[in-house]
């Protein structure tokens, strides 16, 4: 696939996945008011930004694993995406309920083959989408991750010999700053194919993350995709929230 072709094509099935089911306690009385992927930035939910890039990618269906007032998100895609409701698929995956478990509970609504978007909900993507594909294709791996140059703390992929040796959660932006030569900042963005992501036996309380993309480190099978142009923002707190309102200069 060139890098002028616009996805899909008729050998490809493209799906989404946004995971918009989290109660957002770190973001205080404003998270227990709304589900935070509906906070607003630039007068705009941060989920907005994410459906739009996708809707550019001409995705087949864009699944959402409904959680904390997962009516409110609803409601708000009803309203904003009428033009594209066929595309959406909502699934009430329980209020509780850890990522992982929630992948196991849509796995069913996934296509045997085709390729696989999972965004995290609270994080605003706006960068062509479409590189990022052209280069999962290209490189034609089981998975792909997209890396950014970050401003928040966020988990790292650690890179030996400029190949992905391990991903970690919980790191400080410092030890990013220090040392970038040895990590690579993870956008909470990757794309899989179905087929592998419908295969991959998922412990139901475990961090997906951890658990899957170390795994396919360790087999060699992962292609690390750095973001150049757009922004990638995650949004934990209310601090991040403030930034991005304060700072990100967003297409809309």
């Amino acid at each position: 696939m060139n890098k002028k072709t616009r996805l899909p094509n008729s050998k490809f099935s493209i799906n989404a996945i946004i995971f918009c089911g989290g109660k957002g306690s770190r973001l205080g009385l404003i998270g227990k008011k709304m589900n935070k992927s509906l906070l607003l930035v630039d007068n705009k939910p941060i989920i907005y930004y994410a459906i739009k890039e996708l809707l550019k990618t001409k995705v087949d269906k864009i699944i959402l694993p409904l959680g904390y007032k997962g009516s409110d998100i609803k409601t708000y895609i009803r309203k904003t995406f009428t033009k594209n409701i066929s595309k959406f698929l909502f699934v009430n995956t329980g209020l509780n309920s850890e990522i992982s478990e929630r992948i196991i509970k849509i796995k069913k609504y996934l296509p045997s083959y085709g390729s696989i978007f999972l965004l995290n909900g609270d994080t605003i993507f706006d960068f062509n989408l479409n590189s990022f594909f052209n280069s999962h294709i290209k490189k034609n791996k089981k998975i792909s991750l997209a890396t950014f140059n970050p401003k928040v703390d966020l988990g790292l992929i650690e890179i030996k010999n400029k190949k992905p040796l391990n991903f970690k959660k919980s790191i400080f932006i410092t030890d990013f700053q220090a040392d970038k030569k040895k990590y690579l900042a993870y956008s909470g963005l990757i794309i899989l194919e179905s087929k592998h992501l419908k295969s991959f036996k998922f412990s139901p309380k475990s961090d997906f993350e951890l658990e899957m993309y170390n795994k396919f480190m360790k087999s060699k099978d992962i292609n690390i995709f750095k973001i150049t142009k757009g922004t990638c923002f995650p949004i934990d707190n209310i601090k991040n929230l403030n930034y991005a309102n304060d700072t990100l200069i967003l297409k809309n």
